[in-house]
């Protein structure tokens, strides 16, 4: 069913993303189904209107083709538009995407956007502190909307208007001293007057490539052509766990249940890629990449 394979984690126990401990008004619960980290060691999230131009469309999709060199986690809201295609985009170039949504995950809203999450859960996952069977609510969507803002080292917004969702991410965002970036547009362009406006008041840096991103977040190019190269010295167990913290940092048991390897069996495997330098071994029976 729907409601199968969600975690429970809560505000200051292992498991809980380490960026909300660090939020006043972060939920206590919050309810989980994926296998990406959401503790990544970099995570950005993309905003924007639920009615894009074709010009934001192209801007968002290229710019998630960018963040590949990067090996970001990008968070989004799964709504219609930027959202949407930011999600469907790194589901495309390989990149963990997370929806935070502002229900339960017993089911998905919009019901149009059902396939692309159950993908989402393979390659990312969905985040909710709403019970699981909450329906969608008005007042639930400004909500998530300050935990997107808090799971991120910054917020993109693509395009909107001067006041939505993606105006209210931003403010979190601030509030929660994030960096945010914000894509200009034309003066008279409906969709980028709430970009443009953020950029005037100096709530936003102005945005017009991934570069840009990296450049203030002193982000240097993921070393995945290398780990690609890698591979081929390495047994099939030994590339089933790097595939698998390509995703992010793991736990034990995470590895043992997303790799179906017999924790015996992955014990010498793990122990040989930390000898050879590919992975680290960290407190808490966690592992990493070698970045």
């Amino acid at each position: 069913t729907q409601t199968e394979g969600i975690q429970l984690l809560s505000k200051g126990l292992p498991g809980y993303p380490e960026r909300l401990n660090h939020c006043p008004d972060a939920p206590f619960l919050l309810y989980y189904k994926g296998n990406a980290s959401l503790d990544a060691t970099k995570i950005i999230a993309v905003v924007g209107t639920r009615k894009p131009t074709v010009l934001g469309r192209q801007f968002c999709e290229q710019f998630i083709e960018d963040l590949v060199a990067y090996q970001p986690l990008v968070v989004s809201g799964l709504a219609y538009g930027i959202d949407i295609a930011t999600h469907e985009r790194c589901l495309a170039s390989g990149l963990p995407t997370v929806g935070v949504v502002a229900h339960g995950l017993g089911h998905i809203y919009p019901p149009k956007h059902t396939s692309t999450a159950q993908r989402m859960v393979a390659q990312g996952g969905l985040l909710s502190e709403f019970k699981s069977q909450t329906p969608p609510h008005a007042k639930q969507f400004p909500m998530r909307n300050r935990i997107i803002a808090a799971l991120a080292d910054a917020v993109v917004v693509v395009e909107t208007g001067q006041r939505g969702g993606s105006m209210i991410t931003a403010h979190f965002a601030n509030e929660y001293h994030r960096d945010v970036f914000a894509v200009p547009g034309g003066l008279k362009d409906p969709m980028a007057k709430g970009c443009n406006h953020l950029i005037k008041t100096h709530r936003a840096s102005l945005l017009e490539s991934a570069e840009d991103l990296a450049y203030v977040l002193r982000w240097q190019p993921s070393q995945k052509p290398a780990q690609t190269s890698l591979f081929e010295n390495l047994s099939p167990s030994e590339q089933t766990v790097v595939q698998q913290l390509m995703k992010g940092e793991q736990h034990l048991e995470g590895l043992v249940e997303q790799t179906a390897i017999n924790s015996n069996v992955l014990a010498p495997v793990l122990m040989e890629l930390e000898f050879r330098g590919v992975i680290l071994a960290l407190p808490g029976k966690r592992f990493a990449l070698v970045r």
